[in-house]
Protein backbone atom coordinates (compact mmCIF):
# COMPACT_ATOMS: atom_id res chain seq x y z
CA UNK A 1 0.00 0.00 0.00
CA UNK A 2 3.00 2.41 0.91
CA UNK A 3 4.44 1.62 -2.79
CA UNK A 4 0.49 2.42 -3.87
CA UNK A 5 0.82 5.82 -1.92
CA UNK A 6 4.10 6.78 -3.41
CA UNK A 7 3.30 6.38 -7.15
CA UNK A 8 -0.13 8.12 -6.80
CA UNK A 9 1.83 11.43 -5.16
CA UNK A 10 4.34 10.78 -7.83
CA UNK A 11 1.04 10.75 -10.47
CA UNK A 12 -0.45 13.88 -8.94
CA UNK A 13 3.04 15.39 -9.17
CA UNK A 14 3.95 14.82 -13.01
CA UNK A 15 0.04 16.04 -13.89
CA UNK A 16 0.51 19.10 -11.99
CA UNK A 17 4.25 19.71 -13.06
CA UNK A 18 2.56 19.00 -17.01
CA UNK A 19 1.16 22.48 -16.46
CA UNK A 20 4.30 24.20 -15.78
CA UNK A 21 5.85 23.44 -18.92
CA UNK A 22 3.79 26.39 -20.65
CA UNK A 23 6.41 28.45 -18.51
CA UNK A 24 9.57 27.45 -20.45
CA UNK A 25 9.02 31.09 -22.21
CA UNK A 26 10.03 32.93 -18.99
CA UNK A 27 13.12 34.23 -20.66
CA UNK A 28 14.87 37.64 -20.87
CA UNK A 29 13.86 38.06 -23.86
CA UNK A 30 14.66 42.35 -23.68
CA UNK A 31 16.34 44.55 -21.23
CA UNK A 32 13.98 46.41 -20.38
CA UNK A 33 13.30 46.05 -16.28
CA UNK A 34 10.41 43.90 -15.20
CA UNK A 35 7.18 46.91 -14.10
CA UNK A 36 6.04 47.54 -11.02
CA UNK A 37 2.80 45.95 -9.51
CA UNK A 38 1.16 45.33 -6.20
CA UNK A 39 -0.54 42.36 -7.51
CA UNK A 40 -0.30 38.73 -6.28
CA UNK A 41 0.11 36.69 -9.09
CA UNK A 42 0.60 38.47 -13.08
CA UNK A 43 0.84 36.76 -16.15
CA UNK A 44 1.55 38.71 -19.40
CA UNK A 45 0.85 36.15 -22.37
CA UNK A 46 1.21 36.86 -26.54
CA UNK A 47 -2.16 35.94 -27.37
CA UNK A 48 -1.11 34.48 -31.32
CA UNK A 49 1.33 32.42 -30.20
CA UNK A 50 0.27 31.74 -26.21
CA UNK A 51 3.94 32.33 -25.51
CA UNK A 52 4.36 33.69 -21.70
CA UNK A 53 6.32 37.33 -21.74
CA UNK A 54 6.31 38.02 -18.02
CA UNK A 55 4.89 35.68 -15.32
CA UNK A 56 5.14 36.27 -11.37
CA UNK A 57 3.41 33.43 -9.68
CA UNK A 58 1.44 32.53 -12.63
CA UNK A 59 1.06 29.32 -11.61
CA UNK A 60 -0.51 29.68 -8.05
CA UNK A 61 -3.23 28.61 -7.59
CA UNK A 62 -5.45 31.47 -6.32
CA UNK A 63 -9.37 32.79 -5.61
CA UNK A 64 -10.92 33.99 -8.87
CA UNK A 65 -14.03 35.71 -7.94
CA UNK A 66 -16.01 36.86 -11.37
CA UNK A 67 -13.24 36.10 -13.39
CA UNK A 68 -14.78 32.84 -13.66
CA UNK A 69 -17.33 34.09 -16.00
CA UNK A 70 -15.09 34.11 -18.86
CA UNK A 71 -15.26 30.23 -18.76
CA UNK A 72 -19.03 30.89 -17.91
CA UNK A 73 -19.32 32.73 -20.96
CA UNK A 74 -16.94 30.65 -23.38
CA UNK A 75 -19.62 27.74 -22.39
CA UNK A 76 -22.41 29.47 -23.54
CA UNK A 77 -20.95 30.79 -26.60
CA UNK A 78 -19.84 26.62 -27.17
CA UNK A 79 -22.94 24.92 -26.50
CA UNK A 80 -25.91 27.67 -27.75
CA UNK A 81 -26.16 28.72 -31.54
CA UNK A 82 -29.78 30.37 -31.55
CA UNK A 83 -29.03 33.36 -28.89
CA UNK A 84 -32.77 34.65 -29.20
CA UNK A 85 -33.01 31.28 -26.81
CA UNK A 86 -34.88 32.95 -23.24
CA UNK A 87 -33.79 31.38 -20.42
CA UNK A 88 -36.06 31.22 -16.93
CA UNK A 89 -34.76 32.52 -13.44
CA UNK A 90 -35.34 29.43 -11.13
CA UNK A 91 -35.62 29.96 -7.04
CA UNK A 92 -32.46 28.81 -7.29
CA UNK A 93 -30.99 31.33 -9.59
CA UNK A 94 -32.53 34.09 -7.07
CA UNK A 95 -31.49 32.34 -3.84
CA UNK A 96 -27.87 30.89 -4.70
CA UNK A 97 -27.53 34.95 -5.07
CA UNK A 98 -26.38 37.33 -2.51
CA UNK A 99 -28.37 40.51 -2.20
CA UNK A 100 -25.09 42.33 -1.74
CA UNK A 101 -23.35 40.68 -4.30
CA UNK A 102 -23.27 41.63 -8.09
CA UNK A 103 -26.87 41.23 -9.54
CA UNK A 104 -29.34 42.95 -11.95
CA UNK A 105 -32.28 42.04 -9.27
CA UNK A 106 -33.83 39.42 -11.70
CA UNK A 107 -37.22 37.72 -10.39
CA UNK A 108 -37.93 34.26 -10.02
CA UNK A 109 -39.82 33.22 -13.24
CA UNK A 110 -38.49 35.83 -15.17
CA UNK A 111 -36.97 35.39 -18.55
CA UNK A 112 -33.62 37.35 -20.65
CA UNK A 113 -32.54 36.04 -24.33
CA UNK A 114 -29.26 34.31 -23.85
CA UNK A 115 -27.77 37.26 -25.69
CA UNK A 116 -29.10 39.69 -23.10
CA UNK A 117 -27.65 37.35 -20.24
CA UNK A 118 -24.35 37.35 -21.81
CA UNK A 119 -24.01 41.36 -22.04
CA UNK A 120 -25.37 40.83 -18.02
CA UNK A 121 -22.48 38.20 -16.64
CA UNK A 122 -19.55 40.15 -18.62
CA UNK A 123 -20.73 43.99 -18.11
CA UNK A 124 -22.26 44.45 -14.36
CA UNK A 125 -20.85 40.85 -13.48
CA UNK A 126 -24.72 39.73 -12.64
CA UNK A 127 -24.25 36.45 -10.50
CA UNK A 128 -28.00 35.20 -10.64
CA UNK A 129 -27.74 35.40 -14.83
CA UNK A 130 -24.68 33.32 -14.26
CA UNK A 131 -26.48 30.05 -12.48
CA UNK A 132 -29.62 30.90 -14.93
CA UNK A 133 -27.18 30.13 -17.88
CA UNK A 134 -25.67 27.04 -15.99
CA UNK A 135 -29.11 25.71 -15.43
CA UNK A 136 -30.08 26.37 -18.78
CA UNK A 137 -27.35 24.75 -20.46
CA UNK A 138 -26.75 21.98 -17.77
CA UNK A 139 -29.63 21.33 -16.13
CA UNK A 140 -27.54 21.89 -12.91
CA UNK A 141 -25.40 24.42 -11.33
CA UNK A 142 -22.91 20.84 -10.79
CA UNK A 143 -22.87 19.74 -13.95
CA UNK A 144 -22.70 23.16 -15.86
CA UNK A 145 -18.94 23.20 -13.43
CA UNK A 146 -18.41 20.13 -14.04
CA UNK A 147 -18.23 21.25 -18.07
CA UNK A 148 -16.46 24.15 -16.95
CA UNK A 149 -13.43 21.48 -15.45
CA UNK A 150 -13.66 19.71 -18.58
CA UNK A 151 -12.95 22.57 -20.63
CA UNK A 152 -10.44 24.00 -18.77
CA UNK A 153 -8.28 20.73 -18.85
CA UNK A 154 -8.67 20.51 -22.37
CA UNK A 155 -7.11 24.47 -22.76
CA UNK A 156 -4.51 23.08 -20.61
CA UNK A 157 -5.35 24.93 -17.67
CA UNK A 158 -4.51 22.10 -15.27
CA UNK A 159 -4.48 24.12 -11.88
CA UNK A 160 -8.06 25.43 -12.43
CA UNK A 161 -11.28 24.37 -10.51
CA UNK A 162 -14.40 25.72 -11.20
CA UNK A 163 -17.31 24.74 -8.27
CA UNK A 164 -19.69 27.55 -10.09
CA UNK A 165 -20.00 29.90 -12.50
CA UNK A 166 -20.51 32.62 -10.83
CA UNK A 167 -17.04 32.91 -8.85
CA UNK A 168 -18.66 33.36 -5.22
CA UNK A 169 -16.61 32.06 -2.44
CA UNK A 170 -16.75 28.19 -2.58
CA UNK A 171 -14.36 25.13 -1.39
CA UNK A 172 -11.59 24.04 -3.59
CA UNK A 173 -12.99 27.17 -6.34
CA UNK A 174 -9.44 28.12 -7.50
CA UNK A 175 -7.59 29.18 -10.71
CA UNK A 176 -4.31 30.93 -11.90
CA UNK A 177 -3.22 33.99 -14.03
CA UNK A 178 -1.49 31.62 -16.49
CA UNK A 179 -4.62 29.76 -16.63
CA UNK A 180 -6.87 32.35 -17.23
CA UNK A 181 -5.16 33.78 -19.83
CA UNK A 182 -5.36 30.61 -21.31
CA UNK A 183 -9.25 30.59 -21.16
CA UNK A 184 -9.15 34.07 -22.27
CA UNK A 185 -6.85 33.55 -24.89
CA UNK A 186 -9.94 30.73 -25.98
CA UNK A 187 -12.68 33.03 -25.14
CA UNK A 188 -11.37 36.12 -27.62
CA UNK A 189 -11.38 33.82 -31.10
CA UNK A 190 -15.49 34.19 -30.89
CA UNK A 191 -16.41 37.38 -31.97
CA UNK A 192 -19.57 38.37 -30.00
CA UNK A 193 -17.52 37.65 -27.16
CA UNK A 194 -15.00 40.11 -27.68
CA UNK A 195 -17.69 42.72 -29.13
CA UNK A 196 -19.57 41.79 -25.18
CA UNK A 197 -16.22 42.66 -23.03
CA UNK A 198 -15.60 45.68 -25.73
CA UNK A 199 -18.85 47.31 -24.68
CA UNK A 200 -19.06 50.55 -22.34
CA UNK A 201 -22.86 49.70 -21.57
CA UNK A 202 -25.95 47.85 -22.47
CA UNK A 203 -29.68 48.31 -22.62
CA UNK A 204 -31.90 45.33 -21.55
CA UNK A 205 -35.15 45.87 -22.79
CA UNK A 206 -38.34 45.67 -20.60
CA UNK A 207 -39.22 41.79 -19.16
CA UNK A 208 -42.16 39.99 -17.31
CA UNK A 209 -41.18 41.58 -14.55
CA UNK A 210 -39.60 44.79 -15.04
CA UNK A 211 -41.47 47.35 -17.24
CA UNK A 212 -38.09 49.84 -17.64
CA UNK A 213 -35.20 49.11 -19.42
CA UNK A 214 -31.94 47.80 -17.11
CA UNK A 215 -29.17 50.15 -18.56
CA UNK A 216 -26.04 47.93 -17.53
CA UNK A 217 -22.33 49.58 -17.39
CA UNK A 218 -19.37 47.60 -17.95
CA UNK A 219 -17.09 47.63 -14.20
CA UNK A 220 -13.98 47.78 -16.71
CA UNK A 221 -11.91 51.10 -16.34
CA UNK A 222 -9.73 50.41 -19.17
CA UNK A 223 -12.17 50.96 -21.37
CA UNK A 224 -14.24 53.82 -19.45
CA UNK A 225 -13.49 57.32 -19.69
CA UNK A 226 -11.73 58.48 -16.52
CA UNK A 227 -8.21 58.20 -15.31
CA UNK A 228 -7.71 54.40 -15.74
CA UNK A 229 -8.55 54.48 -19.67
CA UNK A 230 -6.38 52.64 -22.06
CA UNK A 231 -6.54 53.02 -25.63
CA UNK A 232 -5.04 49.86 -26.29
CA UNK A 233 -7.40 47.48 -24.66
CA UNK A 234 -10.12 45.64 -26.17
CA UNK A 235 -11.90 44.65 -23.06
CA UNK A 236 -11.43 42.01 -20.47
CA UNK A 237 -13.46 41.14 -17.29
CA UNK A 238 -12.99 42.47 -13.58
CA UNK A 239 -13.91 40.29 -10.33
CA UNK A 240 -14.06 40.94 -6.56
CA UNK A 241 -14.44 38.92 -3.33
CA UNK A 242 -13.18 39.48 0.22
CA UNK A 243 -11.13 36.01 -0.41
CA UNK A 244 -9.91 37.01 -3.97
CA UNK A 245 -9.37 40.63 -3.65
CA UNK A 246 -9.43 42.28 -6.86
CA UNK A 247 -8.96 40.19 -9.97
CA UNK A 248 -8.65 41.09 -13.43
CA UNK A 249 -8.56 39.65 -17.20
CA UNK A 250 -7.58 42.11 -20.53
CA UNK A 251 -7.30 41.94 -23.48
CA UNK A 252 -5.83 44.37 -25.43
CA UNK A 253 -4.23 45.45 -29.35
CA UNK A 254 -1.52 47.38 -30.13
CA UNK A 255 0.93 48.05 -33.54
CA UNK A 256 -0.81 44.66 -34.70
CA UNK A 257 -0.04 42.44 -32.02
CA UNK A 258 -2.04 41.28 -29.20
CA UNK A 259 -1.71 40.32 -25.48
CA UNK A 260 -3.59 38.79 -22.76
CA UNK A 261 -2.65 40.26 -18.49
CA UNK A 262 -4.22 38.36 -15.92
CA UNK A 263 -3.75 39.91 -12.83
CA UNK A 264 -5.12 37.91 -9.27
CA UNK A 265 -4.53 38.89 -5.78
CA UNK A 266 -4.75 43.12 -6.40
CA UNK A 267 -6.38 45.75 -5.19
CA UNK A 268 -8.62 49.21 -6.25
CA UNK A 269 -7.72 50.52 -8.51
CA UNK A 270 -4.46 48.24 -8.28
CA UNK A 271 -5.35 46.07 -11.00
CA UNK A 272 -6.00 48.77 -13.42
CA UNK A 273 -2.61 50.66 -12.67
CA UNK A 274 -0.87 47.06 -12.80
CA UNK A 275 -2.30 46.16 -16.16
CA UNK A 276 -1.07 49.12 -17.83
CA UNK A 277 1.89 48.81 -16.62
CA UNK A 278 2.32 45.25 -18.09
CA UNK A 279 1.11 45.96 -21.60
CA UNK A 280 3.53 48.46 -21.85
CA UNK A 281 5.64 46.24 -20.59
CA UNK A 282 4.35 43.68 -23.12
CA UNK A 283 4.30 45.61 -25.89
CA UNK A 284 7.81 46.92 -25.47
CA UNK A 285 9.25 43.51 -26.14
CA UNK A 286 10.96 43.75 -29.23
CA UNK A 287 9.52 41.24 -32.04
CA UNK A 288 11.09 40.62 -35.45
CA UNK A 289 9.46 38.10 -38.19
CA UNK A 290 11.09 34.87 -37.99
CA UNK A 291 10.94 31.52 -40.76
CA UNK A 292 9.39 29.42 -38.36
CA UNK A 293 8.87 26.39 -41.58
CA UNK A 294 11.25 25.77 -44.70
CA UNK A 295 9.44 24.26 -46.80
CA UNK A 296 12.43 23.09 -49.27
CA UNK A 297 14.25 21.84 -45.76
CA UNK A 298 11.12 19.66 -44.77
CA UNK A 299 10.19 16.53 -47.59
CA UNK A 300 8.39 13.80 -46.18
CA UNK A 301 8.01 10.83 -47.92
CA UNK A 302 4.79 8.51 -48.56
CA UNK A 303 5.44 4.99 -49.75
CA UNK A 304 3.21 3.70 -52.72
CA UNK A 305 1.75 0.53 -53.69
CA UNK A 306 0.72 -1.07 -57.12
CA UNK A 307 -0.60 -4.20 -57.23
CA UNK A 308 0.93 -6.69 -59.50
CA UNK A 309 -1.18 -10.03 -60.48
CA UNK A 310 -3.08 -9.86 -57.63
CA UNK A 311 0.19 -9.17 -55.41
CA UNK A 312 0.49 -5.58 -53.94
CA UNK A 313 3.85 -4.10 -53.72
CA UNK A 314 5.71 -1.06 -52.82
CA UNK A 315 7.04 0.71 -56.21
CA UNK A 316 8.62 3.42 -54.49
CA UNK A 317 8.16 6.71 -52.15
CA UNK A 318 6.50 9.97 -53.42
CA UNK A 319 8.07 12.93 -51.60
CA UNK A 320 5.45 15.77 -50.66
CA UNK A 321 6.19 19.38 -50.15
CA UNK A 322 4.45 22.57 -48.56
CA UNK A 323 3.75 25.55 -51.45
CA UNK A 324 5.29 27.76 -48.88
CA UNK A 325 7.11 28.59 -46.13
CA UNK A 326 5.87 30.09 -43.01
CA UNK A 327 7.14 32.93 -41.38
CA UNK A 328 5.38 34.38 -37.87
CA UNK A 329 6.46 37.10 -35.71
CA UNK A 330 8.60 35.87 -32.96
CA UNK A 331 10.09 38.02 -29.88
CA UNK A 332 13.64 39.34 -30.75
CA UNK A 333 16.27 36.09 -29.77
CA UNK A 334 13.79 33.68 -29.38
CA UNK A 335 15.03 30.04 -29.10
CA UNK A 336 14.11 28.37 -32.11
CA UNK A 337 14.86 25.03 -31.20
CA UNK A 338 11.55 25.14 -28.97
CA UNK A 339 9.47 25.28 -32.53
CA UNK A 340 8.13 21.18 -33.19
CA UNK A 341 6.81 20.20 -36.55
CA UNK A 342 3.99 17.91 -36.39
CA UNK A 343 3.18 16.10 -39.84
CA UNK A 344 -0.37 14.68 -40.59
CA UNK A 345 0.26 12.38 -44.28
CA UNK A 346 -1.39 9.13 -45.20
CA UNK A 347 0.65 6.03 -44.74
CA UNK A 348 0.37 4.93 -47.84
CA UNK A 349 -0.84 5.25 -51.24
CA UNK A 350 -2.47 4.08 -54.43
CA UNK A 351 -1.86 5.65 -58.06
CA UNK A 352 -3.20 7.17 -59.97
CA UNK A 353 -1.67 10.33 -57.99
CA UNK A 354 -1.56 14.11 -59.68
CA UNK A 355 1.32 16.19 -59.36
CA UNK A 356 0.06 19.12 -56.99
CA UNK A 357 -2.57 17.12 -55.24
CA UNK A 358 -2.77 18.09 -51.54
CA UNK A 359 -1.67 14.85 -49.61
CA UNK A 360 -1.11 16.00 -46.14
CA UNK A 361 -0.48 18.96 -43.89
CA UNK A 362 2.35 20.07 -41.63
CA UNK A 363 1.74 22.51 -38.28
CA UNK A 364 4.18 24.32 -36.24
CA UNK A 365 3.91 24.45 -32.29
CA UNK A 366 5.18 26.43 -29.57
CA UNK A 367 5.17 23.86 -26.69
CA UNK A 368 1.48 23.43 -27.22
CA UNK A 369 0.17 26.17 -29.07
CA UNK A 370 -0.11 25.70 -33.24
CA UNK A 371 0.81 29.25 -34.42
CA UNK A 372 0.82 27.59 -38.23
CA UNK A 373 0.07 25.39 -40.80
CA UNK A 374 0.50 24.48 -44.57
CA UNK A 375 -0.83 21.64 -47.15
CA UNK A 376 1.72 18.88 -48.02
CA UNK A 377 1.35 18.36 -52.06
CA UNK A 378 2.50 15.59 -54.29
CA UNK A 379 6.23 16.91 -55.88
CA UNK A 380 5.30 15.06 -58.94
CA UNK A 381 2.61 12.62 -60.70
CA UNK A 382 2.18 8.77 -60.55
CA UNK A 383 0.55 7.36 -63.55
CA UNK A 384 -1.66 4.07 -62.26
CA UNK A 385 -0.42 1.58 -64.93
CA UNK A 386 3.51 2.63 -65.13
CA UNK A 387 5.22 -0.51 -63.51
CA UNK A 388 8.17 0.68 -61.54
CA UNK A 389 11.59 -0.58 -62.24
CA UNK A 390 14.11 -2.41 -59.75
CA UNK A 391 13.95 -0.60 -56.71
CA UNK A 392 17.06 1.03 -56.61
CA UNK A 393 16.49 2.47 -60.29
CA UNK A 394 13.37 3.86 -59.18
CA UNK A 395 12.46 7.30 -59.64
CA UNK A 396 10.27 7.65 -56.78
CA UNK A 397 13.11 6.31 -54.46
CA UNK A 398 15.01 9.71 -52.56
CA UNK A 399 17.95 9.15 -50.56
CA UNK A 400 16.14 11.33 -47.69
CA UNK A 401 13.66 8.97 -46.88
CA UNK A 402 11.16 9.05 -43.85
CA UNK A 403 11.32 5.53 -42.54
CA UNK A 404 7.60 4.31 -41.83
CA UNK A 405 6.24 1.18 -40.44
CA UNK A 406 4.35 -0.76 -42.76
CA UNK A 407 0.75 -0.01 -42.12
CA UNK A 408 -2.72 -1.34 -43.90
CA UNK A 409 -2.62 0.25 -47.53
CA UNK A 410 -5.61 2.65 -48.38
CA UNK A 411 -7.12 3.28 -51.65
CA UNK A 412 -7.10 7.32 -51.02
CA UNK A 413 -4.84 9.85 -49.41
CA UNK A 414 -7.84 10.77 -46.90
CA UNK A 415 -6.26 8.87 -44.02
CA UNK A 416 -3.67 11.26 -42.03
CA UNK A 417 -0.59 9.20 -39.80
CA UNK A 418 -1.04 9.81 -36.48
CA UNK A 419 1.46 9.54 -34.09
CA UNK A 420 1.62 6.42 -31.72
CA UNK A 421 -0.80 6.49 -28.55
CA UNK A 422 1.98 6.85 -26.30
CA UNK A 423 3.04 9.93 -27.95
CA UNK A 424 -0.21 11.53 -27.06
CA UNK A 425 -0.23 14.54 -23.80
CA UNK A 426 -2.97 12.73 -22.38
CA UNK A 427 -1.69 8.87 -22.50
CA UNK A 428 1.21 10.23 -20.58
CA UNK A 429 -0.23 12.38 -18.43
CA UNK A 430 -2.98 9.90 -17.59
CA UNK A 431 -2.86 7.10 -18.75
CA UNK A 432 0.43 5.43 -18.24
CA UNK A 433 0.50 6.60 -14.58
CA UNK A 434 -2.93 5.63 -13.82
CA UNK A 435 -2.40 1.79 -15.19
CA UNK A 436 0.88 1.76 -12.88
CA UNK A 437 -0.91 2.65 -10.01
CA UNK A 438 -3.78 0.62 -10.30
CA UNK A 439 -1.91 -2.73 -11.32
CA UNK A 440 0.56 -1.55 -8.38
CA UNK A 441 -2.42 -1.30 -5.87
CA UNK A 442 -3.48 -5.18 -7.02
CA UNK A 443 -0.56 -6.26 -6.51
CA UNK A 444 -0.49 -4.94 -3.20
CA UNK A 445 -3.86 -6.21 -2.52
CA UNK A 446 -2.82 -9.57 -3.03
CA UNK A 447 0.30 -9.68 -1.18
CA UNK A 448 -1.94 -8.16 1.68
CA UNK A 449 -3.86 -11.34 1.23
CA UNK A 450 -1.24 -13.75 1.22
CA UNK A 451 0.36 -12.82 3.98
CA UNK A 452 -3.21 -12.81 5.65
CA UNK A 453 -3.84 -16.00 4.94
CA UNK A 454 -0.46 -17.13 6.02
CA UNK A 455 -1.09 -15.53 9.49
CA UNK A 456 -4.05 -17.41 9.35
CA UNK A 457 -2.24 -20.41 9.15
CA UNK A 458 0.60 -19.83 11.89
CA UNK A 459 -2.14 -19.25 14.26
CA UNK A 460 -4.05 -22.46 13.50
CA UNK A 461 -1.04 -24.20 13.76
CA UNK A 462 -0.24 -22.74 17.49
CA UNK A 463 -3.30 -23.14 18.62
CA UNK A 464 -3.41 -26.60 17.67
CA UNK A 465 -0.26 -27.51 19.25
CA UNK A 466 -1.87 -26.14 22.20
CA UNK A 467 -4.56 -27.99 22.23
CA UNK A 468 -4.47 -30.73 20.51
CA UNK A 469 -7.65 -32.86 21.44
CA UNK A 470 -9.95 -29.89 21.18
CA UNK A 471 -9.15 -29.66 17.08
CA UNK A 472 -8.55 -32.98 16.72
CA UNK A 473 -12.51 -33.51 17.06
CA UNK A 474 -13.09 -29.88 15.22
Amino acid sequence: MKITIALLLLYLGFVQNTSVLANVYEENLHFTPPPTYSAASVVVMDAATGMILYSSSGEEPKYPASITKIMTALITLEHITDFDERITFTQRAISDTPRYSSHIAMDVGETLTVYEALYAIMLPSANEVSVALAEHISGSVEEFAELMNRRAASLGAHNTHFVNPSGLPGEGHVTTAYDMALIMREAITHPLFVDIIRARRFDIPPTERQPEVRAIRNTNHLIQEGPHFNPSVIGGKTGFTNAAGHTLVTYARQDGRSLIVAVLGGNNPGTFVDTTALLAYGFAVPFETTQVFAAADNTPTVPIFQEVEGVRREIGRLPLMASNNMYFDLPYGFNQGKLRHSFSIPQGLVPPIAEGDVLGSVSVYIQNFRIGNALLRATKSVDEYTFAPAAEESELLVSNTQNLPYVPIYETAQYPAYPPLWQYDFFLTFAIPLVLSVTTLLISVIIYFAKRKNRMRKKLHTRYARYPHYYRYK
